[in-house]
């Protein structure tokens, strides 16, 4: 009898051991593989570094970090209008440690302008959460003299700048000029920092582009803000007079949200939205936010399914009654 004690001891402290160890990460989750995450996830920013995207990527990363319990590490994968790092994202495995920062100019609107076989939608994809929507704000040389809208719908010929085919802010003009009726042509640039400099170098008239990109401009004096395409005035720029006030009923916006492979594990997606909330409420990214002129999308994430969706329809409805886009 007292010969099995020993042994019947080392048979208990083991169990108590792997109770330790399950509490310490080792329980199963509903996927069958240990707690998630069990090493860091990778979030790409499908852009060049240095924008929007890549920015609210950097700084969702280093707020998730804590909440998650892992680092989270960005990675730009820049290209067709974030097509190229959105789809390597949405055809890889869905574990959890692959996810991206999805935006909605690449599945309302450039499907508009930019045939793709390819092209991913919205039934591609979970929606982890919604993080953040940015204004668009119409730009035009102080050396042009214009002050209003109107006065540059006065202009016989319009030379626009965009940051390339399908993005909101390429939309947001030429349904501008569409719906005014306006002779205008799109002069196309890689990106917006090069639409502004085009602006600035009067080799376009204007430009309509993210909030941020201009803020310095504008404050110097060196741009002049005309309206914005949104259905309320900015709260950034509050004395500047939305598209709709002068009576032309454009809205677009850039709204982005944490997307993963639809195979991804109601459990994984679970613990990811979770970090996601909690970063989005911290004060570091509250800060980044208004720093940049950035607002937080506060939405569940079917409304970010209904809200993509309705903006679709709108976009081609207005691309087909007056003529927008064109595939190439």
């Amino acid at each position: 009898m007292n010969s099995k004690k020993p042994a019947l001891a080392t048979i208990t402290g083991l169990g108590i051991l792997s109770l330790v160890l399950t509490g310490c990460g080792g329980v199963q989750t509903a996927s069958g593989g240990e707690d998630f995450p069990t090493k860091s996830v990778n979030l790409v920013a499908p852009s060049s570094p240095g924008g929007s995207t890549d920015l609210i990527s950097r700084a969702l990363a280093s707020s998730m970090e804590e909440p998650l319990g892992q680092s989270v590490v960005v990675e730009n994968k820049a290209g067709a209008n974030t097509a190229v790092g959105t789809k390597e994202v949405l055809n890889s495995t869905g574990d959890g440690y692959s996810t991206v920062l999805a935006a909605e100019s690449l599945f309302a609107i450039t499907p508009l302008f930019v045939e793709d076989a390819d092209a991913k939608t919205m039934e591609d994809m979970t929606v982890v959460a919604p993080v953040s929507e940015e204004e668009y704000i119409l730009v035009v040389n102080k050396d042009s003299g214009i002050t209003t809208l109107d006065q540059l719908l006065e202009k016989q010929d319009i030379k626009y700048a965009t940051s390339g085919a399908g993005t909101g802010g390429q939309f947001g003009q030429a349904a501008l000029f569409s719906l005014a009726g306006k002779n205008a042509t799109d002069v196309p640039f890689d990106g917006g920092s090069a639409a502004v400099t085009a602006v600035l170098g009067n080799h376009a008239d204007a430009t309509a582009t993210q909030l941020a990109e201009v803020k310095a401009q504008i404050d110097a004096g060196e741009l002049v803000p005309l309206a914005v395409f949104s259905d309320e005035r900015s709260q950034y720029f509050p004395d500047v007079p939305t598209v709709e006030e002068a009576g032309h009923d454009v809205d677009v916006k850039q709204r982005r949200w944490m997307a993963v492979p639809t195979d991804t594990p109601e459990d994984v997606v679970s613990t990811l939205r979770e970090s996601v909330e909690t970063a989005k409420d911290s004060p570091e990214f509250q800060e980044f936010l208004e720093t940049n002129l950035i607002g937080e999308w506060d939405a569940e994430p079917s409304e970010v399914v209904s809200t993509v969706e309705e903006d679709t329809r709108t976009y081609a409805e207005l691309a087909e009654e007056y003529g927008i886009g064109g595939t190439e």
